[in-house]
């Protein structure tokens, strides 16, 4: 009896638990939240890009040379002048172009999409039709992060105005050089700089270094508060023309305003 129940108990674990077979076939959940790097693309001055990876195309729009450039998974590229960018009703976009060889047509859906091939979420799902093909894959707008690559001075931390202090320090500022993937700036009293990565809608800052000079009465609390903001691991942005906003939790941390 003792025999038989212990053989019970054995194919009951069994059933619970996958075996090391089964186990080498599930698919992994990536815990990382690190941005995306796009730097090469910000490098070449493109402003969208869409990717898909069955069969494996590129779109970059680079409106700084005035190319839309669609690689074919031949390898072909189709260059053409930017077109108008024509916003639809749900927050996406799209753009039309008349080839020699018919229109190139690129629509983009706002919606999270995994790209397949890097496992990268990007923030839109783009349908491309070219030649009388049609291509789906994934795509996303580097405005925010054109937007970014600036000169800020902090103007609101922790729900509290900053201002210059008594003795004439000016406030702490952020310089962001994406395409470095470096930013550099002050936090009153000391200057600062170190490793920073973003993409469309979050932003994170590696080890920063700072010189080492005494920061007196509320410089130095000042300087504290706004290294420990700095260093949380990650942060989601809002920026417009002149102000920039990051956020922790979707409650804001920090607000700058951009130097003129």
């Amino acid at each position: 009896m003792r025999i038989l129940l212990f053989g019970l108990l054995l194919a009951v674990t069994a059933c619970r638990r996958p075996s090391s077979q089964i186990k080498s076939t599930l698919t992994p959940v990536s815990s990382s939240s690190e941005p995306a790097d796009y730097s090469r693309y910000l490098k070449a001055g493109d402003e969208v890009v869409a990717l898909g990876s069955k069969p494996i195309w590129s779109l970059t729009i680079n409106p700084s040379k005035n190319t839309m450039r669609f690689k074919t998974p031949d390898g072909d590229s189709i260059n053409t002048p930017v077109p108008d960018r024509i916003t639809d009703s749900n927050g996406g976009f799209r753009y039309t172009a008349d080839l020699a060889s018919g229109r190139l047509l690129a629509i983009f859906r706002p919606d999270s999409c995994v790209d397949a091939l890097s496992g990268q979420r990007f923030d839109y799902r783009v349908d491309v039709t070219a030649q009388g093909k049609h291509y789906v894959g994934c795509g996303v707008s580097l405005r925010q992060m054109t937007l970014l690559q600036d000169i800020w001075v902090l103007t609101e931390l922790n729900g509290k105005p900053v201002s210059a202090d008594s003795e004439g320090r000016e406030r702490p500022r952020l310089e962001f050089m994406l395409t470095e993937g470096r930013v550099t700036g002050t936090t009153s009293c000391n200057r600062l700089s170190g490793s920073v990565r973003a993409d469309s809608r979050q932003l994170q800052f590696g080890p920063l270094i700072t010189t080492k000079m005494a920061c007196l009465n509320d410089s130095g609390n000042l300087e504290n508060e706004f290294l420990q903001g700095l260093q949380t691991q990650s942060l989601s942005y809002q920026v417009g023309e002149r102000q920039l906003t990051l956020l922790r939790n979707n409650v804001s941390l920090m607000t700058f305003k951009k130097v003129d």
